[in-house]
């Protein structure tokens, strides 16, 4: 998986701002290496008491005397001396470029300088200070550039990520579970802000102030600071092998996170549960047990990244020994030589030496720099791996490619040939079996049908097939005729309202709740789906009526309260079929009585489907037929009374259940 062109696709609409903290690294890095390079006028006024009027002066008369020498070397050659000839003028080349710069120093920049050695001293000091200041200046631009980047970046990530979950199926969603979705949401993605805030800030300075310092000791003279970057290949390959062990390290911490949330949100999600039967001591084991299992991933991390630092700080003393060891043998012995290897075109003076060892040291920062960023990169790809493929799931229901018009469902509903069965879980386990077997079977528009089962039967599965939470495996559903896999998913949906036995509000208004059903419906419609709910009653009774809060998954209203919302919210939807899935099991006799007449107002003019263990009495009138599934198999369909004497499954229900009910 290419994680930085990912990253990249969304950072690129802020590239400006982007470019804009580059170059500002830029000038850092320039002022960095320059403010070293005062190392080498400080020596020279200060420990050698030299003037540096006197030092230019004596350099450029060096190099005219080297070049008049060249000269008359070249003059002695003999016309077929071609390589000879060729080298002389590689160095009178080479020393006209030093006297060039030389006598622009003298005519450009000394007329500024005194010829005071202190107040020299006083001047170079205060060049040093205005440059660190402009240099922080810079540095407070290029972190609030790269800050306002990396949120930006971060938010149309977190933004693509919400929408690619929002378009899961039904089944893809389950499998991939909502602690999962959180966990990616959420630490993922702060690791990944982690990481282009290291990257935008650090991981382009520090490298640019390495490199300007390399450029400048490479200038200074080369070859010594050839021997200190030969140590970066073995530095790398070093960096390739830790990093390879960090990013698996990382990975299981962040399967680690992921079961820290998932007990959490189990814990929580059933308080009730854990209250009324004192689990208290199983949910702290659990959570204890995710915990130091985080803690043991988050240790294998910590003793990668310890090793790091220290070894990233010993291989940088080593090149800079390889430099510093003939760097001081050149100056101690007024030679340009060692060991009959050339390492300077001339003897190296003391101020040369502590520039180059000024510039060298000044690598250094930004490779412990860098070295210590190490583990949170690691750890944010890690992360990015993660985000990036929760963003690549693709749903498992297909959109057609040329949908067909969908218009009001109005003649039948049916089920040819239909099988179907859940797909295996992420952990390879194998394909399940079926859940619903050889289903035919067809509905009139305006029936009332009672899909009624234990459980296990598929008699929920079998209507979640009607809103596409999936697909059957075999066979197809058709709506007028219709395949509904050739219908675009919102068409199909919109004309079909669900009411769920676990009735789920959002923590927002009364109002917005039963909007939800009908983002365009007017107040007047919302008001009258109340109505038609038997909701406005107690809605009117609230202090701030609509406008009131309903709280987390509607926990500041009665079960029946929300009960009633949720129907409100189906019929502003105004659907052509109508699902009930479990809606009576868990509700009071007045709430089935309610929701009675609601039905019996609303059913008119749409297909309603109630899916029910048992059908219960208060419904007979209003069914016109009865399908009873056992096993994911129709066993029968017809009227309760022709089942009664037909179906053995159907009164075993009958019997066994709704005494139950009844008395309860």
């Amino acid at each position: 998986m290419h994680i930085f062109p990912r990253i990249m696709q969304h950072l690129w609409p802020f590239r400006r701002q982007f470019f804009l903290s580059v170059t500002c690294a830029v000038i850092i890095s320039f002022l960095w290496a320059m403010n070293l390079s005062v190392a080498f006028p400080v020596v020279k006024v200060l420990f050698e008491n030299d003037s540096l009027h006197g030092y230019v002066q004596k350099q450029i008369k060096t190099y005219e005397d080297e070049i008049a020498h060249e000269k008359l070397a070249e003059s002695r050659l003999k016309p077929d001396q071609l390589e000879a000839r060729a080298r002389v003028q590689k160095r009178i080349s080479l020393a006209s470029s030093n006297l060039m710069f030389a006598s622009w120093v003298s005519n450009s920049i000394l007329p500024w300088v005194p010829r005071d050695k202190f107040d020299a001293i006083v001047l170079i000091l205060g060049v040093l200070l205005v440059a660190t200041f402009i240099k922080g200046v810079f540095i407070y631009f290029e972190e609030i550039l790269v800050g306002s980047v990396v949120q930006l970046t971060v938010n149309s990530i977190r933004q693509a990520c919400f929408r690619a979950a929002l378009k899961l199926d039904f089944q893809s969603a389950n499998r991939i579970g909502t602690s999962t979705m959180m966990s990616r949401m959420t630490n993922d993605i702060e690791q990944m802000t982690a990481t282009i805030k290291i990257f935008g800030v650090t991981m382009i300075r520090e490298p640019l102030k390495a490199v300007a310092c390399t450029i400048f000791a490479f200038m200074l003279n080369w070859r010594l600071a050839l021997l200190t970057v030969a140590i970066v290949p073995v530095l790398g390959f070093l960096f390739h092998r830790l990093g390879k062990l960090l990013r698996d390290a990382s990975h299981k911490t962040m399967q680690s996170m992921t079961l820290i949330y998932n007990c959490i949100a189990e814990t929580f999600g059933a308080s009730k549960i854990v209250i009324a039967f004192s689990g208290y001591r199983r949910h702290r084991k659990q959570f204890l047990k995710a915990n130091r299992a985080y803690y043991e991933d988050c240790m294998k991390i910590v003793r990668i990244g310890a090793l790091i630092r220290p070894v990233t700080e010993v291989m940088a003393v080593v090149a800079l020994f390889a430099a510093m060891f003939p760097g001081a043998y050149l100056v101690l012995r007024n030679t340009n030589e060692m060991w009959g290897i050339r390492l300077a075109n001339q003897p190296m003076e003391i101020a040369e030496l502590s520039m180059l060892y000024a510039l060298l040291l000044g690598t250094l920062d930004p490779m412990r720099k860098l070295s210590g960023t190490f583990t949170f990169i690691k750890r944010g790809i890690a992360a990015s791996e993660r985000v990036f493929e929760m963003m690549d799931e693709k749903s498992i229901l297909p959109e057609p490619k040329n949908p067909h018009m969908m218009v009001r469902h109005q003649t039948s509903i049916t089920m040819k040939d239909v099988s179907f069965r859940y797909e295996g879980g992420e952990d390879g386990e194998a394909q399940r079996p079926l859940s619903l077997k050889n289903i035919n079977l067809e509905f009139r528009f305006g029936e009332v049908i009672a899909v009624v089962g234990g459980n296990g039967s598929g008699k929920s599965t079998l209507v979640s097939l009607l809103p596409r939470f999936m697909d059957p495996a075999e066979g197809a559903v058709l709506i007028d005729g219709v395949d509904i896999r050739e219908f675009r998913t919102y068409d199909l949906r919109r004309q079909i309202g669900l009411v769920t036995q676990e009735t789920l509000l959002f923590n927002d208004t009364i109002y917005e709740n039963i909007r939800y059903g009908n983002p365009e419906a007017t107040p007047e419609q919302v008001e009258d789906a109340a109505r038609q709910a038997h909701a406005l009653s107690f809605i009117s009774q609230l202090p701030d009526g609509f406008n009131t809060f309903v709280g987390e998954r509607g926990g500041r209203l009665s079960g029946g309260q929300r009960q009633r919302i949720a129907l409100a919210r189906a019929i502003v939807r105004d659907p052509s079929v109508l699902i009930l899935d479990e809606a009576t099991s868990a509700v009071d006799t007045a709430s089935e009585e309610i929701i009675h007449r609601v039905l019996k107002q609303f059913a008119s003019g749409r297909t309603v489907f109630i899916i029910s263990h048992v059908l219960n009495r208060t419904f007979l009138d209003l069914v016109t037929r009865i399908v009873v599934m056992d096993q994911g198999r129709v066993v029968a369909t017809g009227t309760h009374d022709e089942l009664m004497q037909n179906c053995p499954a159907y009164r075993a229900l009958q019997m066994t259940q709704l005494p139950m009910r009844d008395a309860a």
